[in-house]
């Protein structure tokens, strides 16, 4: 969803500071895909799944989406623009807490922003590349003005993108501290978190008292252990598995998604710099296929270009379906009828192994040999954005997946898509408040991903989340994000 008013309406959270009730005292353990190299510090060199449950329940955002997809305030109050769009005027949420006590204000904002920007090695600095690391006046203690590099319209909506957490002044990458729903009681990465509720908060809290987060190394791992007991919630489970795991009395929430893996071509080397050689990969695809087999019939077939939930008309483009002939005649016009591929992943998202090893099938049919590599989410994000192709994943609005995923520098860009024309464009629909005319932009920019991207966009799919009966209140959410939502979730 694109939220592309120049002042972005955004929503108040439902609740106001600490009015949310503490609930009980009971724990709840959730199982989530992770790794060694996982930080407590949000402006890491990567961002996994288990990271970001950590994150999404220590710390806070200026704005948030919303579990309708909608762009929400969080720590902000307010932003304001000037005419130029060059300027803008945030207000800070009142009486917010920090867990070390402090009241969180403009030096924190002020600190956060610098932090992100210059942290080496931070690759999603670059969604925010038109804000000035020193660009940022303290106005009162509640109050900052945001001075940018060029005009920027979706400016609340930039913020809302999940990495872009809040942290106070002073924190290091040894001791953070956050605004957020829980409190770091101790952190083994890869084996075990503990975090402890956060009674201070200013939001809606969590129903229980204590979080067990266990770290898995992957998804089977996690559907033995909620079979067995081991843990109440999960981000999610193999598609194959919700059907059996329902009749052994598990729940399933299913929630409509913008959920988006991607089999991504690195533009910028052969084979796949080749466009032809691009076009014969996404004509190999029988969507179809990949939505009943791979996803279990809970996917629909897609077409190749991100932001199919955007509050905009579809491009006028048809939808690619199997053309297995004209992709071995592509194939034989840029020499590369014997085409031999690698394709890696890391396995930490349900569909994503279903989905490499249904594609390797579908393209032996056109003589192409793609061998699935499976490795270890360290292994994968040691080289990440090197890989020549790579099953990636983005549950981001539009907004966010055009600068993280589809810009040059774009932190998670593994396509190294790199179009003057695309990119022109992405300039103008950030430049501009006229929403009609973003409609317009986002319409172009999704005609060129589907004529000349980088990526395969096969299917998109649910979000399901598998959880056990005493766990009340998880809501459907868009972002894919049910099962380490916890505001007025409570269990017993």
């Amino acid at each position: 969803m694109l939220v592309a008013a120049a002042t972005v309406a955004c929503s108040p959270p439902a609740k106001e500071a600490g009015s949310g009730s503490a609930g009980g005292s009971g724990a709840l353990s959730l199982g989530v895909v992770g790794g060694t190299k996982d930080m407590l510090y949000p402006y890491a060199p990567q961002q996994t799944i288990s990271e970001e449950v950590l994150w999404q329940n220590t710390l806070d955002q200026l704005t948030t989406y919303g579990q309708d997809g909608s762009v929400k305030y969080a720590l902000a109050e307010s932003m304001t623009p000037n005419k130029a769009l060059d300027v803008w005027t945030v207000k800070l949420r009142p009486n917010v807490k920090l867990h070390s006590g402090k009241v969180f204000g403009a030096d924190d904002v002020i600190f956060s922003v610098k932090s992100l920007l210059t942290e080496e090695g931070y690759p999603f600095a670059a969604n925010l590349d038109f804000v000035d690391p020193d660009g940022q006046k303290k106005i009162d203690d509640l109050t900052v003005e945001f001075h940018l590099k060029r005009p920027f319209g979706p400016f609340a909506a930039a913020w809302a993108y999940s990495s872009f957490k809040m942290i106070g002044a002073g924190s290091t990458k040894d001791k953070v501290d956050g605004t957020g729903p829980f409190t770091v009681k101790n952190f083994s990465p890869g084996a075990q978190a503990v975090l402890e509720r956060y009674d201070g908060y200013w939001g809606t809290k969590p129903g229980f008292g204590t979080l067990n987060v266990h770290f898995f190394q992957d998804q089977t791992a996690i559907t033995n252990a909620l079979r067995g007991g081991q843990i109440d919630v999960a981000p999610s489970v193999p598609f194959s598995d919700a059907k059996t795991l329902e009749a052994g009395g598990v729940k399933v929430l299913k929630s409509d998604s913008m959920n988006v893996l991607s089999l991504d071509m690195r533009t910028d080397v052969a084979p796949f710099k080749d466009n032809r050689v691009r076009e014969a990969m996404k004509l190999i695809v029988d969507r179809e296929q990949i939505a009943s087999n791979a996803f279990g019939g809970f996917a629909k077939p897609a077409n190749d270009y991100n932001g199919v939930s955007a509050s905009c008309p579809a491009p006028d483009v048809s939808q690619r379906s199997q053309d297995i002939a004209r992709a071995k005649e592509l194939l034989a016009e840029a020499g590369q009828s014997d085409l031999k591929v690698e394709l890696v992943t890391d396995g930490a998202f349900p569909g994503m192994m279903e989905l490499a090893q249904l594609f390797a099938q579908q393209a032996a049919e056109a003589g192409v040999t793609v061998t699935v590599r499976k490795m270890d989410v360290a292994t994968l994000l040691n080289k990440w954005l090197e890989w020549p192709f790579i099953i990636n994943i983005t549950s981001s609005p539009m907004i966010n997946a055009i600068t993280d995923h589809l810009l040059p520098k774009g932190g998670n860009n593994a396509a190294h898509f790199d179009d003057p024309e695309f990119n022109k464009i992405a300039a103008d629909l950030f430049a501009s408040s006229d929403t009609g005319r973003q409609c317009s932009d986002i319409q172009k920019l999704q005609k060129i991903q589907w004529e000349r991207g980088g990526s395969i966009i096969a299917v998109t799919s649910q979000d399901l989340t598998p959880y056990t009966s005493k766990v009340r209140g998880l809501q459907p959410d868009l972002l894919g994000r049910s099962a380490y939502l916890y505001g007025g979730v409570s269990v017993g």
